[in-house]
């Protein structure tokens, strides 16, 4: 009897170009490993350049290194996490079958510049734009009209990650080079097995303004008034400082007893702080696509989410998971508790519909739509 149909193996070198990479911990970080480890088990020859140093940490990394087996060369650059300038960048660009830039940022607007230098065709995932907080909010929109429209003429393809996204690229992006796909989870997130902690609150992700996890700092009090025994975890590396500020916050409201902030956890850990969570809070004010949300519910854990539009391309609210206003605490609080009430068969029930609506985002099936997008590419098409 035939065997499965054996998938191709491809022959291209691909340039991953991001600006914080490991030992930086987030979103993009993540799927950028991700994605190269499985181009790699098809054969795909990654590289992925980076920025010299980590917003929070003046200490210059080695200009070259290995993160589980994948190359990683780093440049030198000027400026901030708002704008930099890293030109050494193109020392890197030629010898590659296509450059694959992660988020919009200088990395966009100057490779595009020097394409008639390098040659090597791009494709830009977009990763929410810039548009992750309201500051120079008027700026953003102008410059993201005038400068990432005209670089974004030079983009073979642009990967908008999430229908968010499209909307937001449509107007600068013609429709036959824009494709939408979202980030992946990994099959790990799947294979956890619930043993949930009663009360367990977790939040994931950086400690961010845009983040909020003030918000459910501030609802704790009350939510323990009605259920004693919850506390809230908070997962995620300290990337602008506010960790402080969040504990202060805690012990003024009297529940820093209640409140414990995790830090960056290895992806084992990080899985096995889901397997335990009750309920996964995600209070964000903006999200380019909700990554920590999506493995959340990989692992069959119940999300409450703040109802962004991002949050609302993952969630069907009521069925794998629940959208409320995280600005409004009455409405919040209400969701919370009564999550945490909820008996344990509903609990798993939301459970499974969350893990089941995560499964089109196994990676196997996004790297079927990158490969696509790459071979495009390289054929002109």
């Amino acid at each position: 009897m035939a065997g499965p149909p054996r998938r191709r193996v491809s022959t291209m070198k691909v340039l991953h170009v991001v600006r914080q990479f490991h030992p930086s911990v987030g979103g993009i970080e993540r799927t950028v490993l991700a994605l190269c480890a499985q181009l790699g088990r098809r054969g795909y020859e990654c590289e992925v350049v980076t920025l010299n140093r980590l917003w929070n940490d003046p200490r210059p990394l080695p200009p070259t290194d290995s993160v589980d087996g994948l190359p990683v060369s780093r440049v030198p650059f000027v400026g901030g996490r708002r704008y930099f300038l890293a030109p050494g960048v193109l020392r890197r660009a030629a010898g590659h079958s296509i450059i694959h830039i992660h988020a919009i940022d200088f990395f966009v607007d100057f490779l595009a510049a020097t394409r008639w230098r390098h040659r090597t065709p791009l494709v830009v995932s977009t990763h929410g734009g810039f548009f992750h907080t309201a500051w120079a909010m008027a700026a953003k929109r102008i410059y993201h009209h005038t400068i990432t429209r005209l670089a974004l003429t030079q983009a073979a393809r642009v990967i908008c990650t999430s229908a968010q996204d499209d909307r937001r690229f449509a107007p600068i992006v013609p429709a036959r080079k824009r494709v939408t796909i979202g980030n992946g989870v990994e099959d790990a997130f799947f294979e956890v097995r619930k043993s949930v902690d009663p009360g367990l609150l977790l939040a994931v992700g950086r400690i961010a303004p845009h983040k909020r996890i003030d918000r459910v700092i501030d609802l704790l009090p009350e939510i323990r008034q009605k259920v004693p025994w919850a506390r809230l975890v908070v997962v995620g590396p300290d990337g602008d400082g506010l960790r402080a500020s969040l504990e202060a916050r805690a012990r003024a409201r009297g529940v820093a007893d209640a409140v414990t902030f995790a830090g960056t956890l290895a992806p084992r850990g990080l899985r096995a702080a889901l397997g335990r969570a009750h309920v996964v809070l995600a209070p964000s004010e903006y999200e380019g696509f909700g990554i920590a949300v999506l493995e959340a519910m990989a692992t069959g854990t119940p999300v409450i989410a703040n109802g962004i539009e991002a949050h609302r391309e993952l969630i069907e609210s009521g069925v794998n998971g629940l959208l409320v206003d995280f600005a409004d605490a009455g409405n919040a609080l209400g969701a919370v508790v009564n999550a945490l009430q909820l008996p344990p068969p509903d609990v798993a029930a939301l459970g499974d519909q969350a893990r089941a609506a995560a499964a089109r985002f196994a990676w196997d099936r996004v790297v079927d739509q990158v490969e696509q997008v790459y071979r495009d590419t390289v054929a002109g098409g």
